[in-house]
């Protein structure tokens, strides 16, 4: 049958001598792949349409289970252009595709999760000097989202609310205080202050267009991201295949 809905281009590569494959996003339909048919021939403007980062209105042949669907047509909502004027936004923003490429599933569906893509590569493409905070927003929100959400305001041994830094543990896949460090023989993975637990907080509670008012500093920036990406790689799976991951921590954990 013949469906329309909006969706974001993840990733593109060549079919055959005129045609192309593109795994896309969809706000109705999840993940699916399409293959667009003759759009390398000469002067299809079709081919600049479906790039990674675009936002489309979509029309095409759908039947579930089917592996590939026909595109059928495609116009551009929102090409995010300005995104591609910053090397640090286009790593971000690509590292947003490619989690959503590895983790998801075909044909499962999830708008608020879709939401949160468009709205974090519209911010991305705007606010090109905040991209570490709204990178943070989405790795925290997308495995919320999912239902992965990490403990913050207890130790996950004693249950005691805490007081002081939290010290994250490999072994448990959460934080423990550091009082149970002291009884206990685990792998500790690294600190995590109580000024930054407390900005996770404000993180989970903040709406995505508020975000910039919280005041992150770039050592809150780099724990948070540490905890986070360690959470989801135990977690999530396929995670630990998403290779932009290593270009993103780099902005993380730069000098200056």
């Amino acid at each position: 049958m013949i469906v329309s809905s909006k969706g974001i281009i993840l990733k593109i590569f060549p079919y055959s001598n005129t045609s192309i494959i593109c795994n896309v996003f969809t706000e109705t339909y999840g993940k699916i792949t399409l293959i667009s048919k003759g759009v390398r021939k000469p002067k299809n403007p079709q081919l600049s349409i479906l790039q990674p980062f675009h936002l489309l209105d979509l029309t095409f042949y759908y039947k579930k289970n089917r592996s590939m669907h026909i595109l059928k047509e495609a116009d551009i909502t929102s090409d995010f252009s300005h995104l591609r004027e910053d090397l640090s936004s286009i790593v971000f923003g690509s590292a947003i595709n490619n989690i959503i490429n590895r983790i998801f599933e075909e044909d499962f569906p999830n708008e608020v999760i879709f939401r949160l893509c468009t709205k974090s590569l519209d911010l991305l493409s705007k606010n090109l000097r905040n991209n570490k905070v709204i990178f943070i927003f989405f790795l925290y929100h997308l495995s919320k989202q999912l239902g992965f959400m990490p403990s913050y305001k207890s130790c996950n041994s004693c249950n005691q609310k805490f007081k002081n830094d939290a010290i994250f543990s490999s072994s448990l896949n959460a934080l423990i205080c550091d009082q149970c460090i002291i009884h206990q023989s685990m792998d500790l993975d690294f600190v995590i202050k109580f000024l930054t637990l407390q900005k996770i907080d404000l993180v989970n509670k903040t709406h995505i267009n508020q975000i910039f008012e919280i005041d992150l500093s770039k050592d809150n920036l780099s724990e948070l991201f540490n905890f986070l990406i360690a959470f989801m790689n135990s977690n999530i799976n396929h995670m630990l295949k998403v290779n932009s991951i290593k270009e993103v921590t780099k902005f993380y954990h730069e000098r200056n």
